[in-house]
């Protein structure tokens, strides 16, 4: 019974959200500022995004993405190693909305950034292992991305980037991942 009430209840909240966005379009100078999580590369991602509506077609904008602490082991008899890492990743973007009057918008654009990287060894034991050699330096981050935002009302939106990273130091991540998937939640100030 609890499981029908939750769905009748989310069916028709995105009736209602539905059924109210006939303004719902991407805006010269609006500004949109979101939430997102970037899936695919192991840690996952977590961060903030802006974009400003410049023209009727191109949106400049700000992401910072923050990748938690990524713990490994390294064991020997004599000793552990905890080796964690973290990266923070701040990106300027330029996009280019293809359908900017409609409600399902399709974009394209570049990033452009810096990755830090920072690693903490710590060991346990009878001898102290010594700290292997870093994984990445923190550099200039590049990548292409494209994507569809979904107005599911007039100040609310939700999307889904697809991004190419053309310079990063994939070898950080777990997986050697050289592309990610973002996921976003965006809120329009006008």
């Amino acid at each position: 019974m609890k499981r029908w009430f939750t769905l009748s209840l989310l069916t028709m909240l995105a009736f209602i959200l539905a059924s109210a966005t006939s303004t719902a379009q991407y805006k010269m100078g609006a500004h949109y500022i979101g939430l997102n999580a970037t899936v695919v590369t192991e840690p996952v991602g977590w961060g903030v995004n802006y974009e400003f509506g410049f023209d009727e077609n191109i949106g400049l904008g700000l992401v910072v993405r923050y990748f938690a602490r990524d713990e490994g082991k390294h064991y020997e008899s004599t000793g552990t190693g905890t080796l964690q890492r973290t990266t923070i990743m701040p990106l300027v973007q330029a996009a280019y909305h293809f359908l900017p009057k409609a409600q399902f918008d399709a974009y394209g654009g570049v990033r452009l950034g810096y990755s830090i990287y920072t690693e903490d060894w710590q060991t346990e034991g009878i001898v102290t292992r010594t700290k292997p050699t870093p994984a990445a330096e923190s550099d200039i981050t590049m990548s292409i991305m494209g994507g569809f935002r979904y107005f599911v009302s007039p100040k609310i939106s939700i999307d889904g980037t697809l991004e190419y990273f053309l310079v990063n130091q994939v070898d950080y991540f777990d997986n050697q991942a050289d592309s990610g998937l973002m996921f976003s939640i965006n809120f329009t100030l006008d």
